[in-house]
C-alpha cells in the first residue's frame, strides 16, 4: 500500500487543522463488536453458516502453559542462534509443561549474556540508531537476569544434555564425543512461584506490548510437525541496553510472526516494542549479509480468488464475508494465519476441501482427431467448521484458523469467514467518509504477497455509493440498499474502495488508451464546515467539481506520459478518487485517493497556514498515478525492494513534470530532493543520507531518524533512476531517451505481474547499459548499485573551467574534483557548455575514480561562441553543494 502524505504542518497551524484532526477521529477509539453480539448478527444474515465456537486444545494449552517444576541447572549452557549468542552463566531454568508431549517453553533466572553479531555494515549501523556508539558498535553486548524462551526446534534437548530429535520427532541416540555436554536430569517439583510470576510477567507483556500471538505460531510447528533443526526459536528478555525485545529465529521469515507484511523470507530478527526504541532492531537471513538474494517469504498457501461481501450499515458499521480460494502448497498445514483489522471481530469460520477435477475419459490422452473432453469437477464437500483463534482486539489479535486435519498438498479449498465493527469507515459528514482500515477492511491471506482475482460485492445504503478496485459489472437496488459488484479478471494483490457520495467526470485517452473516471464528493465534510465557520477571509467555498477537470487533465497526462516510458498497463481503466482525509493519497489496481488538501486552491491553502504545500499539492498526482505500473504492474518483493516502488513512483512524478512544466520543473524537482536527502530536519540526530542504504527500507525510520525513510526510499530511490536516465540519455549522440525508454519497458515487460528485486532491476539494466558506463571494465553496475543503492556516500564536486579561443576552435582547460567518497567510488560526471543564455549542450562525460582532481584540456569546433562550462547541470549525479 502506498501512502504520501505531507509532512509536519507550518508553526501557523490553525484550529481549524486541529479541528480536522477531531474529525478523523485521531486519538479516539472506537468500538469493535464484541464476539458474542458480532456472532449473532451475522448468524442473523447467514443463518446456515456454522460456526465452531470451541478452542484448539493444543492451542489452549500453549496459552495455559506455565512452569510446571521441572528445573534444570544452567551454568554452561550456550545457545547459539545465527547471529544470537545467549550465555547462560548462572541460575536455573523452569521448564514449561508440555504440549502434545513436548516441551515447546522455559523460563530461565539467573545472570546470562547476550551477543548480537551482526552479518552486514547496515545492520550494524541499524543497531547503532537504538544504542548509540555509531563509531565503535562492532557487537551488541548486554546481560540480562531472566528470560522466557518459546521453541520448536531443539531447545529444549540443549537445555538438558540430550541428544537432538530424529525426523521423526523422537531423541536420538547422539553420537561418541558430538552433543551437548550430559547435565543432571531436570529435578520435578513444585514449580516455583518467582519463575511463575517471571512467565507471567513476560506473557502479558507478550500480548499488549509486543501484540504478537507467538503460541499461534508455535501450534503450527506443533501441528505441521516440522523436521528436527527447523522449527522456530523466540526469546522474551531484557538487558542493560535492550529494552523488552523478542529475538527470534523463524525458518519460515520473520513475517510468519506477525511482524507485518512484506519482511521477505529474512529468519533472524530482534524487535522491541518500546515506545522510545521501538522497531526492528536488526533483520538478516541465517548466516547470510547478502540482502539482495532475499525471495518471499516461505508460503503455505497460493490465493487464487476471492469474494469478499461487504454490506455498510448505519453509516459506519460494516458486516463482511469473505470466500477465498485457495492452493495448499506446504505438506501437512493445519494453521493458517489471517490478516484483517483487529477490531473487526471473526464470529463464523467454515471450510470445503475441493475435489481434484477428474476427467470423464480417466485423463488418458484422447486419440489422434478425438476431441480432449475437458475435467469435470465433482461435487464439493460440505462446509466443515473450522477453530478459531482471534484473541483480545487491543492485545494479539492476529487471527488464524486451526483446520481439524492436515490439508493434502495441492489441494483446492474454500475458506469462508463472517466479520463485523465499525471501524473500517469514519463518517466525516454530509455523505464524507474515510476509510480507515486500508488493506485491512476484509479477511484476507496477506497483501502484496500474492495475486489473484477478486468479485467484490457491496451493499450501501441508498445515497452513497461505492468506488472500487476493478470494473463494476452490476448495480441493483435492494429494498433501502444499493449492491454494486466489481470484478478483477486480472490478478492483483490487493483491493480497496472509497464510499461516499460523488460526482463522475469521466474521459477516454486515445493516445494512452486508458479511461479516467474522476470522483468528488459535492458536499462539505464537518471539518470544512468548522473552517467555513470561522469566517477566515478568503477562504470561502471549496468547489472540488471545479477542481475536479484539473485532476483529469492531470491523470490524462500522466498516462500518456508513464505509457510512452514504461510500456502499457494491464487495465486500462483509472478511478481518481477524493478522499476525506486531509493530507495524503495513495493508490490501489485501477483505483487513486487524492487527497481533499489537493481540491483547495492556493489561496485557501494560504489562509490556513499551509501555503509551503504547494509542490505537496501539485504533484502528489503524479506519483499515486505511477503506482499503477510501479506497485501494481511491477511489486517489490519485499522492503528491502520498495523503493523500486516509491523510488521509482517519485521519478515518474518528475518525468510528468518536465514534459508538462518543462527542464526548469524538472530541474527544480531534483534540486528539493536533492535536499531533501541531505536535511536533518528537525527530530533527526543525523542527516537523513547517514541513516542508511536505501534497502534498509521503512526500518530507516527510527526515533533517531525519523524522517530518513520518506527521504532516502522515495527521494534517493527516485535520483537513483533519474542517474541512470541521465547517463544513457548523455551517452547518447543524439541526447534521446530510447536506450532508457527501452530498458524500462524491458522491466515492465519482464517483471510485469510478478514481485521484483533490487537484483532483477540491475539485471535489466545491465542488458541496456551503454558502454561508457562499464566503468568497472567488467560488463556489470555492480559499482553502480553499490554506490547508490547499498551504500551511503554523496560525493562532492567542484570544477574550475575556463574557455579561452584557439584559433576557429574553443580550448576548455581546467579541473574537476571529486570529494568525499572512498577510494573505490566511481562516477560520471558531465560537462555542459552554455552557448545563448539558458541554452545547454553536452560536452561529455568525465569518468572519475575515488578522491581525484582531473585536469581538462579539450580544443573543438562549436556552433557558437560559448558563454560557460558548468559541470552537472541537470544534477544528473547526486552531490553535495
Amino acid at each position: 500500500m502506498w501512502q504520501r502524505g505531507y509532512g509536519p504542518a507550518p508553526r501557523r497551524l490553525t484550529i481549524a487543522i486541529w479541528l480536522w484532526g477531531l474529525a478523523l477521529g485521531l486519538g479516539g477509539e472506537a468500538v469493535a463488536f464484541a464476539g458474542d453480539a458480532t456472532y449473532a448478527a451475522l448468524r442473523a444474515v447467514d443463518p446456515n453458516y456454522a460456526a465452531l465456537r470451541a478452542v484448539d486444545p493444543s492451542y489452549a494449552a500453549l496459552r495455559a502453559a506455565r512452569p510446571d517444576g521441572r528445573v534444570v541447572p544452567a551454568q554452561g549452557v550456550v545457545l547459539v542462534r545465527d547471529a544470537f549468542r545467549f550465555e547462560f552463566e548462572q541460575g536455573s531454568f523452569h521448564l514449561m509443561a508440555p504440549v502434545a508431549g513436548r516441551t515447546v517453553g522455559a523460563v530461565f533466572i539467573g545472570r546470562g549474556r547476550f551477543r548480537l553479531t551482526p552479518a552486514s555494515p547496515a545492520e550494524r549501523r541499524q543497531l547503532t540508531h537504538f544504542v548509540g556508539d555509531r563509531d565503535k558498535l562492532e557487537v551488541l553486548d548486554d546481560s540480562f537476569e531472566e528470560l522466557v524462551l518459546l521453541f520448536t526446534d531443539d531447545t529444549a534437548q540443549e537445555i538438558e544434555g540430550l541428544p537432538p530429535r530424529t525426523a521423526a520427532g523422537a531423541l536420538g541416540a547422539g553420537t561418541a564425543g558430538g552433543g551437548p555436554p550430559a547435565r543432571p536430569a531436570a529435578a520435578r517439583g513444585t514449580a516455583d512461584p518467582h519463575a511463575a510470576q517471571v512467565c507471567e510477567r513476560w506473557l502479558k507483556r507478550q500480548r499488549k506490548d509486543f501484540r504478537l500471538n507467538l503460541q499461534a505460531r508455535l501450534l503450527a510447528d506443533l501441528l505441521g510437525a516440522p523436521g528436527p533443526g527447523s522449527g522456530v526459536f523466540l526469546a522474551l528478555f531484557e538487558g542493560r541496553k535492550i529494552p523488552p525485545a523478542l529475538a527470534a529465529v523463524d525458518p519460515r521469515g520473520a513475517e510468519a510472526l506477525g511482524l507485518g507484511g512484506r519482511l521477505g523470507d529474512e529468519e533472524t530478527v530482534l524487535f522491541a516494542p518500546a515506545l522510545r526504541q521501538s522497531g526492528i532492531w536488526y533483520a538478516s537471513h541465517r548466516g547470510d549479509a547478502d540482502v539482495r538474494r532475499g525471495g518471499p517469504p516461505a508460503r503455505q498457501v497460493l490465493p487464487v480468488h476471492y469474494k469478499v461481501e461487504t454490506t455498510v450499515q448505519r453509516n459506519t458499521d460494516i458486516q463482511g464475508k469473505t470466500t477465498v480460494r485457495f492452493r495448499v502448497l506446504a505438506p501437512g498445514l493445519r494453521v493458517l494465519p489471517i490478516h484483517l483489522l483487529d477490531k473487526l471481530r471473526i464470529g463464523a469460520a467454515a471450510f470445503q476441501l475441493l475435489p481434484a477435477p477428474v476427467a470423464e475419459s480417466g485423463g488418458s490422452k484422447p486419440p489422434a482427431g478425438e476431441r480432449r473432453t475437458e475435467p469435470v469437477a465433482a461435487e464439493p464437500a460440505a462446509w466443515q467448521p473450522v477453530a478459531l483463534i482471534q484473541e483480545a482486539a487491543d492485545e494479539d489479535a492476529g487471527p488464524a484458523v486451526v483446520f481439524p486435519q492436515p490439508l493434502p498438498r495441492d489441494s483446492t479449498v474454500l475458506l469462508q469467514l463472517s466479520y463485523g465493527g465499525d471501524s473500517v469507515l469514519v463518517d466525516e459528514g454530509d455523505k464524507n467518509f474515510a476509510v480507515e482500515a486500508r488493506t485491512s477492511w476484509y479477511a484476507n491471506l496477506g497483501v502484496f504477497s500474492d495475486r489473484a482475482t477478486f468479485e467484490l460485492v457491496y451493499s450501501v445504503p441508498e445515497g452513497n455509493e461505492i468506488v472500487s478496485v476493478g470494473q463494476e459489472v452490476e448495480k441493483r437496488r435492494e429494498g433501502r440498499q444499493t449492491v454494486s459488484v466489481w470484478k478483477s479478471d486480472i490478478p492483483i494483490e490487493v483491493a480497496g474502495f472509497n464510499y461516499g457520495s460523488f460526482k463522475k467526470l469521466e474521459r477516454r485517452d486515445e493516445v494512452s488508451g486508458i479511461a479516467l473516471a474522476v470522483y468528488t464528493n459535492p458536499s462539505t465534510p464537518n471539518a470544512i464546515r468548522e473552517l467555513q465557520s470561522l469566517d477566515l477571509p478568503g477562504f470561502g467555498r471549496v468547489n472540488t467539481t471545479r477542481l475536479a477537470e484539473s485532476a483529469l487533465v492531470d491523470g490524462i497526462n500522466a498516462a500518456r506520459v508513464f505509457t510512452t516510458f514504461f510500456g502499457p498497463l494491464l487495465t486500462k481503466q483509472v478511478a481518481i478518487t477524493q478522499q476525506s482525509q486531509f493530507s495524503f493519497g495513495q493508490s490501489w489496481p485501477s483505483l487513486i485517493f487524492l487527497p481533499y488538501m489537493a481540491f483547495l486552491d492556493s489561496s485557501q491553502r494560504q489562509v490556513i497556514g499551509l501555503a509551503r504545500a504547494r509542490y505537496f499539492v501539485d504533484e502528489v498526482g503524479f506519483p499515486e498515478f505511477a503506482h499503477q505500473w510501479w506497485g501494481h504492474l511491477v511489486t517489490a518483493r519485499s522492503y528491502r525492494d520498495v523503493w523500486l516502488e516509491e523510488g521509482f513512483a517519485e521519478f515518474s512524478a518528475a518525468l510528468a513534470l518536465q514534459h508538462t512544466q518543462g527542464w526548469g520543473a524538472y530541474d527544480d524537482f531534483w534540486s528539493r530532493a536533492r535536499k531533501n536527502v541531505l536535511a536533518k530536519p528537525p527530530g533527526n540526530v543525523f542527516p537523513n543520507n547517514e541513516a542508511g542504504p536505501i534497502t534498509q527500507g521503512f526500518r530507516l525510520a527510527t526515533t533517531r531518524s525519523p524522517a530518513a525513510y520518506q527521504a532516502l526510499v522515495y527521494s534517493k530511490g527516485a535520483y537513483v533512476v533519474h542517474m541512470l536516465r541521465m547517463m544513457m540519455r548523455n551517452s547518447d549522440p543524439h541526447a534521446t531517451d530510447d536506450r532508457f525508454i527501452a530498458m524500462m519497458k524491458d522491466f515492465t515487460a519482464t517483471y510485469g505481474g510478478k514481485q521484483a528485486t533490487t537484483a532483477d532491476f540491475q539485471g535489466v539494466v545491465e542488458r541496456h547499459m551503454t558502454p561508457k558506463m562499464n566503468l568497472a571494465g567488467d560488463g556489470r553496475m555492480d559499482w553502480f548499485f553499490r554506490q547508490w543503492v547499498d551504500g551511503s556516500e554523496i560525493p562532492h564536486y567542484s570544477a574550475d573551467l575556463k574557455l579561452e579561443p584557439d584559433g576557429e576552435k574553443t580550448r576548455i582547460t581546467g579541473k574537476v574534483s571529486q570529494e568525499n567518497v572512498s577510494a573505490d567510488f566511481r562516477a560520471l560526471v558531465p560537462i555542459y557548455l552554455e552557448l545563448d543564455r539558458g541554452q545547454f549542450v553536452l560536452l561529455g562525460q568525465l569518468a572519475m575514480k575515488g578522491p581525484a582532481t582531473v585536469p581538462l584540456n579539450v580544443s573543438l569546433k562549436l556552433p557558437k561562441k560559448a558563454r560557460k562550462a558548468v559541470i552537472n547541470l541537470h544534477g544528473d549525479v547526486l552531490a553535495r553543494d
